[in-house]
């Protein structure tokens, strides 16, 4: 099997045990036998459960923020960036939900061991909210509550699989203010 294949399976088996059972209830043994892959090798490849863990959130982190950055051109507007960034944030939690718990418990995690790593992501997705809804100094801040707002509602969306994905965006799109209110039929 070729190296990338095997590290790619080590990260998703490692990824499932994260999610499911945090970092420290997560075992390498565990690991190890879901990747098929033996432990020793899981410690050839990372070194460490730190490690593995490491390259874990930051491979989810990277999937993330390339797929919001290529979601829209650059000279698409402003709604839809933003509409397309959206979009394509609730599709990565939809198609990676492990990925998304371990990037996110390390959010909510506040000083975890990895939290740096995940702040620094997290900073990136905030810059490019900010410059897709415009370059005023309220901007920063307005994207900090858009993105905190769409870190509450996929946790929410996780349990609740059933709300349609279009629903959600439309929220987020409304939040934005890009999308009107529905007016109530009279």
């Amino acid at each position: 099997m070729p190296r990338a294949e095997r590290e790619a399976r080590m990260l998703d088996a490692a990824g499932t045990a994260f999610a499911r059972h945090g970092f420290h209830g997560a075992s390498m043994d565990d690991i190890a036998e879901a990747s098929g892959i033996s432990k020793p090798m899981l410690y050839n490849y990372f070194g460490s459960k730190e490690g593995l863990y490491s390259e874990y959130v930051s491979r989810s982190g990277r999937a993330l923020v390339a797929a919001m950055r290529d979601a829209a051109p650059p000279d698409a507007s402003a709604e839809e960036r933003l509409t397309a960034g959206i979009s394509t944030f609730l599709d990565y939690v939809d198609e990676h939900r492990t990925g998304w718990q371990v990037l996110y418990h390390e959010v909510a995690a506040q000083g975890g061991p990895f939290a740096a790593e995940v702040a620094a992501l997290r900073s990136r997705v905030v810059d490019m909210v900010a410059r897709a809804v415009g370059k005023d100094e309220s901007s920063e801040a307005f994207a900090h509550a858009l993105v905190g707002a769409g870190e509450s509602l996929a946790n929410w969306w996780l349990l609740h699989p059933d709300v349609p994905r279009a629903e959600l965006a439309g929220l987020l799109l409304r939040l934005a203010g890009f999308v009107e209110e529905p007016r109530p039929r009279p």
